[in-house]
């Protein structure tokens, strides 16, 4: 499979985690409350693992560097896919409001309406 490919796959999966999961404020809830314990104040954001484009660079930048493909030019891809990581999360956005759609229409065909 190409790298870019590859790239672009785990650009969706680290936008979805991060933008449209909810996996991000529930920890960063989590963290608050431990820290509100400590006696310091509630943990906003905590980049790089708050924000889907800092995580997108540098999760993209990390498979490659682990499949062994770091080059000029994956680099430049990853930074690429972080730059698009909000149209990225719209595109995924849109794909579930259209399978939802089609769920909701294949519910009354099948039940006669």
């Amino acid at each position: 499979m190409s790298i870019y490919f590859e790239l672009l796959i785990v650009a969706a999966v680290t936008t979805y985690i991060v933008a449209l999961s909810g996996f991000t404020k529930a920890w960063l809830a989590a963290l608050s409350r431990f820290t509100a314990r400590l006696g310091y104040g509630p943990v906003r954001q905590l980049r790089p693992f708050s924000c889907a484009e800092c995580m997108t660079f540098w999760s993209c930048l990390a498979w490659s560097a682990a499949s062994g493909e770091l080059s000029l030019f994956t680099f430049g891809a990853s930074a690429g896919l972080a730059f698009f990581s909000i149209t990225i999360e719209n595109v995924l956005i849109f794909i579930r409001e259209g399978l939802l759609a089609l769920l909701v229409k294949m519910g009354t065909l099948w039940q006669g309406d």
